[in-house]
């Protein structure tokens, strides 16, 4: 056991379990924090580990859920851990366990293993969260932030995360083929991907740093999706892909939710530069970006594949933060 010594909170007391402690968290617990008033235990720690690299399962009671306790426990811990011999304190949540994961991040742990299949503490897949004695006490550094609010918008639409509710809405889209034919590989998605997208990979591409996918929305519901993708920091640049529902082309959406997309990537996720690419022959989407502020730059030849086997050319169309 690498847990030793005690540690007190302003809120709680985390201590070493009892060995008669009778906790229902689904494992047998190492640690729990108790109030400082009545003793009840609010949250449990388990460790599990050899050669330095320490596994930890975390549990929160249901009443006191919400409030950070989880991170609180995690960050209360680590010292005694790392001091006790530990080199590296890891966790895998599950993947669909949204909360979980960011108490994890909100503690200091870091998405640095992605995602191993039936590595959750629950059998299902789970996401590689580490932590080092020089991460510090956190919160994780984030390449992608959160929406300001939880959305953007402009007064006429509204760009928010892709969620578990939107997957019958976004499979009809993406099976369209005047919709698919411009992906990067011009296919419909499968009901396991689509449903895989929006219950858990699109919120892990997020937290990872990845991608942030967003849906697009007036008010009436979803009406398509604008994404921003392959983000490099240490470039400041991220590429931007957009679709929208056949019937609701021609009103502008699309432009504005390339300047809310463009305005978001160099204000607060700090890029220098975005860019697109297009079909040589999508018109359409070209006008797009030429309305929010793109230049077009040059041709990519060969630039996405087909189902042929022969690579189609395409327009690349770059926005700096100084234009």
């Amino acid at each position: 056991m690498y847990f030793i010594e005690p540690v007190e909170s302003s809120a709680f007391s985390l201590r070493a379990a009892p060995e008669d402690a009778k906790v229902d968290c689904g494992f047998a617990p190492d640690a729990v924090a108790v109030g400082r008033e009545d003793e009840a235990v609010w949250g449990a720690l388990g460790f599990d580990g050899a050669d330095g690299v320490v596994g930890v399962r975390y549990w929160v009671a249901p009443e006191r859920r919400g409030k950070h306790l989880a991170a609180a426990m995690l960050r209360a811990a680590a010292p005694s851990v790392f001091a006790s011999g530990a080199r590296r304190l890891e966790t895998r949540p599950p993947v669909r366990d949204q909360a979980a994961i960011r108490a994890a991040m909100r503690a200091g742990f870091r998405p640095d293993g992605g995602v191993a299949r039936g590595g959750a503490w629950d059998g299902t897949e789970g996401l590689m969260l580490g932590l080092l004695p020089v991460d510090g006490p956190g919160p994780s550094p984030r390449v992608l932030p959160d929406l300001p609010g939880g959305m953007l918008g402009d007064g006429v639409i509204s760009l928010r995360p892709l969620v578990p509710d939107d997957f019958e809405a976004h499979l009809r889209h993406r099976s369209q083929p005047d919709v698919y034919a411009g992906a990067v590989l011009p296919l419909p998605p499968s009901a396991v991907e689509a449903r895989e997208l929006c219950e858990w990979r699109a919120a892990i591409e997020w937290l990872r740093g990845r991608g942030a996918l967003m849906v697009i929305d007036d008010g009436t519901g979803y009406l398509g999706t604008i994404g921003l993708y392959d983000v490099a920091r240490v470039t400041g640049t991220g590429m931007i892909g957009y679709d929208l529902r056949p019937e609701t082309r021609g009103r502008g959406y699309a432009t504005r939710a390339v300047k809310l997309v463009r305005r978001w990537a160099f204000g607060e996720v700090g890029l220098d530069r975005v860019w697109a690419g297009t079909d040589v022959h999508n018109t359409a989407s070209q006008a797009v970006l030429r309305r929010a502020g793109f230049r077009l730059e040059g041709v990519e030849r060969g630039g996405l594949p087909t189902l042929s086997g022969r690579r189609r050319d395409t327009l690349l169309w770059g926005s700096l933060s100084s234009d």
